[in-house]
């Protein structure tokens, strides 16, 4: 089996998000799948099957669980099968947990369309006011929460209480908080302790959220975001509708094959 791992969500090597692509000739057990992801130990493993001309299934596994959508793997997915296995159509459709999912190439890189996220309000929550008692808000966004803070500064030297944090009955907690005069206007972070991720480098899945609630907030349908790890990286972010388009690039750094299952 042939696996390549790619950076997304930049255009250097090295930052971004690290995520393995696997291309399967047979769909796996769920245990193997998972082992091959811990072997990995990337924050994303993507395993793809191919069901028609540009048509592919999809699914997503951390070091632990399968998970229900994940943008920087499935931009690394597209990547892949374009640069790598010389997939020659400008639009991929995935088959997955979260329906079918679209990757269209563009000049900036590639262009998923992605459900949108709705947030709601959290005028109370015990556990996040005691892990973030200067926080401006509390939001649900799917299985995540939100929190913002007061500024890029704070976002960026939050020191994260992963027990707290994996505590929490949520996928993971973000800490967000808007920018000006950059050319970015959303920061955030993403913590998922809960399922083997500590920090996320650049979550393609949580812009999903961040449309939804900075769009209201800001009054805006489009902006750049950029994601405060170690690695970094920027995501363009447009809201269409209940969808949302998330535009990066991404870079491979290693190919190989897989010895086992043999």
């Amino acid at each position: 089996m042939h696996y390549f791992v790619v950076d997304a969500f930049t255009s250097q090597a090295f930052s971004g998000n690290p995520a393995a692509v696997c291309i399967l000739d047979a769909p796996l057990d769920d245990a193997v799948l998972t082992a091959i992801a811990a072997e990995f130990n990337l924050s994303e493993t993507a395993y793809l099957i191919r069901k028609g001309n540009d048509v592919w299934g999809l699914r997503w596994f951390t070091p632990t669980t399968e998970v229900n959508l994940c943008g920087h793997a499935t931009l690394a997915a597209a990547w892949v099968l374009w640069t790598e296995q010389n997939i020659d159509v400008p639009v991929l459709r995935f088959i997955t947990r979260s329906g079918e999912l679209i990757a269209e190439r563009s000049p900036e890189g590639v262009a998923l369309n992605f459900p949108l996220i709705t947030t709601e309000p959290l005028a109370e929550h015990e556990p996040l006011q005691a892990l973030f008692p200067h926080a401006l808000a509390f939001a649900s966004a799917g299985e995540d929460l939100l929190v913002e803070l007061a500024s890029e500064s704070e976002v960026e030297s939050w020191v994260a209480d992963m027990p707290a944090i994996a505590a929490l009955p949520c996928r993971g907690v973000s800490v967000t908080a808007a920018v000006a005069h950059k050319p970015y206007k959303v920061v955030s972070r993403f913590f998922a302790p809960r399922f083997g991720i500590d920090e996320d480098p650049v979550t393609g899945s949580l812009h999903c959220a961040l449309a939804d609630y900075w769009g209201k907030k800001l009054r805006v349908e489009s902006f750049i975001a950029r994601q405060a790890s170690s690695r970094g990286g920027l995501i363009q972010v447009e809201r269409q509708g209940l969808r949302v388009v998330l535009t990066g690039q991404a870079v491979v750094v290693m190919i190989g094959v897989l010895c086992f299952p043999k």
